[in-house]
């Protein structure tokens, strides 16, 4: 198989597993991992451009992403 690099933008929100899984982001059907300070794993809500929206570990969404600069979002209005 060939390896890709793939670019989208997305809009994305800090988000614990907990809350996901509240929200209908994560499945109910494994296990919640809750840590000795009662919070659960850490990680962001995302929504794609077609509104499409789940949830992502903090670690596989920091590897993905990096937020848009502001000159880079200058040029996307100005290209809209």
């Amino acid at each position: 198989m060939d390896r890709y690099i793939g670019t989208k933008i997305i809009l994305a929100e800090p988000m614990d597993e907990g809350a996901a899984m509240f929200n209908g982001f994560v499945k109910q059907e494994r296990a919640l991992v809750v840590e000795s300070d009662g919070s659960t794993r850490a990680g962001y809500k995302v929504v794609y451009e077609d509104g499409y929206t789940s949830w992502s570990p903090k670690e596989t969404f920091e590897r993905a992403y990096r937020k848009i600069t502001d000159g880079e979002l200058e040029l996307l209005r100005a290209n809209a």
